[in-house]
């Protein structure tokens, strides 16, 4: 019988940013994810947030807190 190594899939999204004209593509950090995509009382801090587009480190990091802004309102 032959071992198969198990890698959960992981999800990622898109988010239209008022700051880059392109949908910017993203997901959560590895020890996150599962909290993020299966608890609803979860809430997410920046540090959570990868961007996985190609951007400048301080675009990223505008990005990321615009983001984190938008997550937390929709979940109010």
């Amino acid at each position: 019988m032959k071992c198969i190594d198990y890698k959960p899939k992981k999800y990622t999204f898109y988010f239209k940013s008022e700051l880059y004209p392109d949908d910017v593509e993203w997901r959560y950090r590895d020890e996150v994810d599962r909290e993020a995509n299966f608890h609803k009382t979860w809430r997410p801090k920046v540090s959570d947030l990868i961007i996985l587009t190609k951007l400048g480190r301080q675009l990223k990091t505008e990005i990321r807190h615009e983001l984190l802004a938008s997550i937390l309102t929709e979940d109010v």
